[in-house]
């Protein structure tokens, strides 16, 4: 027995493997056929149950059961009544679908209730047709107004500047101040014109509710106030040989809220769900209309630069230059008159000062006396306290400049009166013009008879459209613009602009004969302007080859490219088979002083700053919160991409002769670069043998490299419509975010500030 059982359990440890084998085997076997072929996973229809096998069969089956009932049967099965599409077809009274809802059939079934939904309504009820687009078979037939008016009075302007750029597309419900922005370049042209919309108001009365529609009983109200569909700008560049190519549409700025919806299709097929009156109904309100006609432009955020249309950028940047001028001509004399007093105080030195209540020390330097004066003296025209030479007295710094030196005398003896105002004024308002900087026309900006950009801001205002403005009440033609942030640097542009109405009868039979072409046409336009000016759009980038390396054979290169607001250049020496230019850290610049009132461009209201900002020395520090922007932002970047793309191919001795009329030998070296491998171009090495463009971009290049950089102006919400609140201080839009950011235009809610019906914001 024994020996049995050991054979067995050597056959078993001999053949263990194939044994297990076997029982996995016998395993997924049964599993094959009790879960695959005989499958519990079955499915029930109309009271059966079908297994994954069977189920396509029996689908297929009643299938054609249904195919025999809709073509009514066939031998001796009987024939089903053909079936009817509840959506189209009649629907009686006492159908299970409309049982409880309709007390009368529907002959049309529900696809009728969309074409007249007042279809069901009792046969005793008066229904009356819709006006504007009328039900199908209406009569009514209206003329279209032969010219919606001429677009005049074109100008063009160009800017470049840094400005905030929206990271992502900007939608109603992602605007511009709720999107994240970034500082960069934008060449930003912007076309204006003029509109008599007066004249088109009266012209939409007359066609649609007036004298000229046929019968009284077809004027309708609704049709007669036109609706502003577009704004179109086109373009054509100058190509090689100073030929113009053909007129292209612009599209829409980056920073406009409605540049989808405002891209508007011209025929009624090409209108998205919902038609023209879904159109028309998006185009109405009040905000989208300014947008429309009044865009709001990139914030700026360069503080030498802002935006204004056309015909006022001029005015601008020439009020820009006087201020410029006259702050110069005002250090200059705070110099001067410093200067003067600081001679006197020298030619006093160790004498004593009874009538301030003072001595003197060794050396001429005052000390504080222990009887007499003192503060007193100090404050209304005596010798300040404490105070070197070459310093400010404490008048000065209490009270404005030289408010404590009565006469105003110069240098020389020659009595000085402040520019614009009278003796008088001066001492009345020495503290509240000077001083505060912040009451009336003595404030920042606003000095009698100085020259200020704040009067450009409230201008403007005057033209741009508010909540409350009607159209067709302006009494001058209403001023709106485009733009075109698309331009390539180095190109030359012309524009036409025009401006486009829907047609409220578009898509329907209510045309007249003779304007029953334009039956489809979506939108009636005007005629074009006259065309611009050429633009001609700088380059951002310029190389000069400055000077070469005999003995390496290479040359000398500066590469200057305009970055962030201000160009930069930098010099690399390449030789032949190395590419011109490549990426650096900018170069390391002292801190500059922040543009304050002594260095504004931009008045501190509009250029970031409050309206309390003030000289240094000249009373109490600005308030926290209000300065020249935000002064974390930088306008360094960290690398300046000078790559040109250009390779040197070799450097060459040049002879021969000037041009006329100095014909004379000369002797020099060019640069040969490619761009493509192809094309040779050559550079003379030296300023001497340049060209006349080359030598007047150098120049261009140069004097732009000597402004000064400055901090970039921090973002501010509300755009255009919110910088100026006219006759309030001249504006508030350095204030974002403070006191008067809400505040409605004139103590009401419907002014350019962006006070929408109601107190709500835009």
């Amino acid at each position: 027995m024994k020996d049995f059982i050991g054979k067995i359990g050597y056959l078993i440890e001999n053949h263990v493997e194939k044994l297990v084998l076997v029982m996995v085997g016998l395993v997924c076997v049964v599993l094959f056929f009790k879960w695959v072929i005989l499958s519990p996973a079955v499915v029930e229809v109309n009271g059966k149950k079908y297994s994954a096998a069977r189920i396509d069969k029996a689908v297929l089956e009643q299938a054609k059961e249904l195919e025999r009932n809709l073509s009514g049967g066939s031998g001796n099965v009987p024939k089903a009544p053909p079936y009817k599409s509840v959506l189209s077809g009649p629907i009686d009274v006492n159908h299970p679908v409309i049982a409880g809802l309709f007390d009368k059939s529907l002959p049309q079934g529900f696809m009728g209730l969309l074409r007249s939904p007042l279809g069901s309504v009792t046969s005793g009820t008066p229904v009356v047709p819709p006006s504007g687009r009328a039900v199908a078979g209406s009569q009514r037939k209206y003329k279209l107004p032969p010219r919606i008016g001429d677009v005049t009075d074109v100008a063009v302007s160009y800017l470049r500047a840094a400005a905030w750029v929206p990271l992502e597309p900007l939608t109603p419900d992602r605007n511009y101040d709720k999107v994240d922005v970034e500082p960069n370049d934008v060449d930003l042209v912007t076309v204006e014109a003029k509109f008599d919309t007066v004249q088109l108001y009266r012209q939409f009365r007359a066609y649609f509710a007036g004298e000229e529609v046929a019968r009284p009983d077809w004027r309708d109200p609704c049709l007669a106030e036109p609706v502003f569909a577009a704004v179109q700008l086109q373009r054509r560049e100058q190509l090689s040989g100073g030929v113009w190519s053909e007129w292209s549409a612009v599209p829409r700025c980056r920073a406009e809220t409605y540049g989808d919806l405002f891209t508007v299709g011209e025929r009624i097929e090409d209108l998205p769900p919902g038609g023209l009156d879904i159109r028309m109904m998006q185009f109405k309100p009040q905000n989208v209309r300014m947008d429309l006609l009044q865009p709001q432009p990139y914030q700026i955020a360069s503080s030498e630069e802002d935006w204004f249309p056309p015909s006022f950028y001029g005015k601008f940047k020439t009020l820009q230059r006087t201020v410029e001028m006259e702050e110069r001509r005002d250090e200059r004399e705070k110099n001067a008159n410093q200067q003067g007093r600081d001679d006197g105080r020298i030619r006093q030195g160790g004498r004593t000062g009874s009538a301030g209540g003072q001595s003197t020390g060794p050396g001429g330097r005052y000390r504080n006396s222990t009887t007499g004066g003192g503060m007193g003296d100090s404050m209304y025209g005596g010798t300040g306290t404490s105070r070197r030479r070459g310093t400010q007295t404490q008048q000065d710094t209490m009270y404005g400049p030289g408010y404590g030196d009565q006469t105003g005398r110069r240098r020389g003896g020659t009595t000085a009166q402040p520019r614009g105002r009278t003796r008088n004024q001066t001492d009345e308002m020495g503290m509240y013009g000077e001083g505060m900087g912040m009451y009336g026309p003595y404030g920042p900006g606003g000095d009698l008879g100085k020259a200020s950009t704040n009067e450009v801001y409230n201008e403007f205002a005057l033209s741009m459209i508010n909540w409350r403005t009607k159209l067709d009440e302006l009494e001058k033609p209403l001023l709106f613009w485009a733009f075109d942030d698309t331009v390539r640097p180095g190109g030359t542009y012309q524009y036409r602009i025009r401006l486009g109405v829907f047609n409220p009868v578009a898509g329907t039979n209510r045309l007249v004969e003779q304007d029953a072409a334009k039956k489809n046409k979506v939108i009636l336009w005007s005629e074009f302007s006259d065309v611009t000016k050429p633009v001609e759009v700088r380059p951002r980038m310029y190389f000069f080859a400055t000077g070469v390396q005999e003995t390496k054979k290479s040359a000398t290169v500066e590469v200057a490219r305009y970055c962030l607001g201000y160009w930069r250049s930098e010099d690399f020496e390449v030789k032949p088979g190395e590419l011109i230019g490549r990426e650096t850290k900018p170069k390391v610049e002292e801190k500059r002083r922040l543009p304050g009132m002594g260095m504004r461009i931009t008045d501190p209201m509009y250029a970031g700053g409050g309206p309390y900002a003030m000289p240094p020395g000249a009373g109490p520090m600005p308030m926290p919160g209000y300065g020249p922007g935000n002064q974390d932002q930088t306008n360094q970047p960290e690398l300046i991409d000078y790559r040109t793309g250009k390779v040197v191919v070799d450097v060459l001795p040049v002879s021969d002769w000037g041009e006329a009329p100095n014909l004379r030998p000369r002797s020099y070296y060019e640069m040969l670069y490619t761009s493509d491998g192809h094309s040779i171009e050559h550079m003379p090495a030296s300023t001497t043998h340049w060209s006349k463009d080359l030598l007047t971009s150098y120049q261009y290049v140069k004097t732009e490299m000597r402004r000064e950089p400055q901090s970039f102006r921090a973002f501010k919400k509300g755009g255009i419509r919110s910088r100026v609140m006219p006759g309030m201080m001249g504006g508030y839009e350095g204030m974002e975010g403070g006191l008067y950011n809400d505040m409605p235009y004139m103590m009401g809610p419907g002014g350019p500030g962006g006070m929408g019906p109601g107190g709500s914001r835009r």
